[in-house]
């Protein structure tokens, strides 16, 4: 609930501070002495547009503060929006929220000090306070806020919560499949088999393409590399002149001369060392003509390797190390195509299962909905009546739009749906027999608009989560008999609620639990409102004064505390029923 708010340089307000309790409170005050700029700072306390020109003539800065005690309920409900902007809420929950508007244009708001953006003021707000006036529900005439109130007088919140839960696993597993396969994947998927399929199949070796054209040259050579090597062997060891015999014969030369010519004997030493080398030369170059022989089929067999190895390279690459690094590259993205589809394929499943159990859960929400509409409508209806309405007809319209993409029900249709289920709402309501029925936002008259908005208020007052209702002159084209069956209205309403009337009407001023005057006087030629909580005879004079008496006279005294009396005899017997 609302304990505190300080208005400070707002309009003609210079500095006022309401201190307000729970249950009913009464605001009034004469014409022009700023009874709805209580109602303005409220509002751009909660995060409403603003202006420089509520900023007090003079000053530069307009300031509304406000101080909240929430309940555990409101708690839980705004404990993550907070906890996302890391703003923490007081142990024995209390919320200071704050905002500032500068002549510069510039407006800051702040909650527990910490600064805010006016989007998360006005989530935080609405979950906070309700303001309503003859023309303007606020919450009432949301689509989605009707739905909840609609699912809170059925107790089907958990139910639309557990719906809620499938929806966002549903939508979440829509979306991953989305973005597992691509149209053009089974095209490439039979492409890269294949490709792998070829590769694998010439079972590749690296560098295997230059040892073949290496062997492939030697075979097309046999005949003259053989005849050259055995040529070879016999110029180095096998003919009689031969130059390992020549180098044996100057080694012999040599060996007949004296061993102590340091000169000669590198010489000798280099030469027995050439012998050695040319005979291990002339071995080798014998063995290998010796080795080679001209094989045609080889030879056939080397050339169709060719042949397929440049095949490949025309499609993967200019070497085998290429055609190799491809094929591994296309097994990485075969294994990443095909996970895919499994992946796909239980994503696919997993739709399908949500999509069953989507359909199930919304078409019971859907049903049981219209179940708890004919309730709520009868007892608003009732409220209605009660209120001076006994031939308005209030309706609650649910429909579905079919959709092939939409959740399947058990008659073979689909639906399209949101996290609230399948069905669209939409308040209706009539106030003149033969007259069509009509969204409520379509509604002309102001005294009806506010007895309607009132009797939604009631008949939902038990499952309405949010905490406090600001009633903005909705009595403004209410009659005295109507106004105490308003007043007692907003006093039941007020029992679960902490509700602030705006009033003119002395009819519902008596039946407030606490009671506010604003004031506006002038000083040094400029005006000014003042702010004071009044009870006792000061109460019952403001209450005459309210019934058209300035001077207060005796008779409107003497009415007003009659109206006082009775109007507080009613509640403590609607308590005592309450408690019995």
């Amino acid at each position: 609930m609302l304990s505190e708010l300080h208005i400070k340089n707002f309009a003609v307000i210079e500095d006022a501070q309401l201190r307000l309790s729970s249950g009913l409170t009464i605001i009034s005050g004469e014409e022009g002495a700023g009874k709805s700029l209580i109602v303005d700072a409220l509002g751009v306390l909660l995060g409403a547009r603003a202006t420089t020109g509520l900023i007090r003539n003079g000053k530069s800065i307009a300031r509304v503060e406000g101080i909240f005690w929430l309940s555990a309920e409101t708690i839980e409900k705004l404990g993550t929006i907070l906890q996302d902007s890391a703003i923490e809420i007081d142990s024995d929950g209390m919320l200071i929220i704050s905002r500032e508007l500068q002549q510069q244009g510039r407006s800051i708001a702040r909650i527990n000090s910490r600064a805010i953006p006016l989007s998360l003021l006005r989530q935080v707000g609405q979950n906070l306070v309700d303001i309503h006036g003859q023309m303007d529900y606020i919450s009432l005439l949301d689509n989605h806020r009707q739905l909840d109130l609609l699912d809170a007088h059925g107790n089907l919140t958990s139910l639309k919560n557990k719906f809620s839960d499938t929806a966002d696993s549903l939508r979440q597993t829509i979306r991953d499949l989305s973005t597992t396969i691509s149209p053009k994947t089974d095209g490439r998927l039979e492409l890269l088999k294949y490709q792998i399929e070829e590769i694998e199949r010439a079972d590749l070796k690296p560098d295997e393409d230059q040892a073949l054209q290496e062997r492939h040259d030697v075979l097309c050579r046999a005949e003259a590399l053989k005849e050259n090597c055995l040529k070879a062997y016999d110029n180095i060891y096998g003919e009689e002149r031969s130059a390992t015999v020549l180098i044996h014969e100057a080694l012999i030369s040599l060996r007949g001369l004296k061993n102590d010519d340091a000169h000669i004997s590198d010489h000798r030493k280099y030469l027995e060392d050439t012998i050695a080398n040319l005979e291990e030369t002339a071995r080798e170059l014998r063995n290998y003509g010796e080795e080679i022989e001209a094989d045609a089929n080889q030879l056939e067999e080397i050339e169709q390797r060719l042949n397929l190895i440049n095949s490949l390279k025309r499609k993967y690459g200019t070497t085998t190390e290429d055609i190799l690094s491809f094929y591994s590259k296309a097994k990485l993205e075969l294994n990443a195509i095909e996970n895919q589809i499994e992946r796909s394929t239980h994503l696919d499943k997993e739709r399908e299962r949500l999509e069953c159990d989507a359909g199930k859960q919304a078409e019971e929400l859907s049903l049981l909905r219209r179940r708890a509409a004919t309730s709520l409508a009868e007892l608003i209806n009732e409220e209605l009546s009660d209120l001076g309405l006994p031939l308005a007809k209030f309706d609650i319209c649910l429909r579905r739009e079919e959709d092939a993409k939409g959740l399947p029900t058990a008659r073979g249709k689909r639906y399209a749906f949101t996290r609230d289920g399948i069905d669209h709402i939409e308040f209706m309501v009539t106030t003149n027999p033969g007259e069509p029925i009509r969204p409520l936002n379509k509604i002309a008259s102001g005294g009806e608009t506010c007895r309607i908005m009132l009797a939604l208020k009631s008949a939902l007052k038990r499952v309405d989560p949010i905490p406090t209702l600001v009633f903005d002159e909705i009595d403004g084209a209410v009659g005295g008999r109507s106004g105490d069956t308003m007043g007692r209205k907003l006093a039941t309403l007020a029992r679960q609620h902490q509700v602030l009337s705006i009033t003119h009407l002395p009819q519902i001023a008596c039946f407030g639990d606490s009671h506010v005057r604003l004031i506006k006087d002038t000083d040094s030629g400029r005006a000014y409102t003042r702010v004071e909580t009044i009870e006792g005879q000061t109460r019952i004079e403001e209450i005459a004064a309210m019934l058209g008496s300035r001077q207060a006279e005796k008779t409107m005294v003497n009415g007003a505390g009659k109206l006082l009396r009775n109007a507080q005899a009613w509640k403590e017997r609607e308590k005592e029923l309450v408690t019995a």
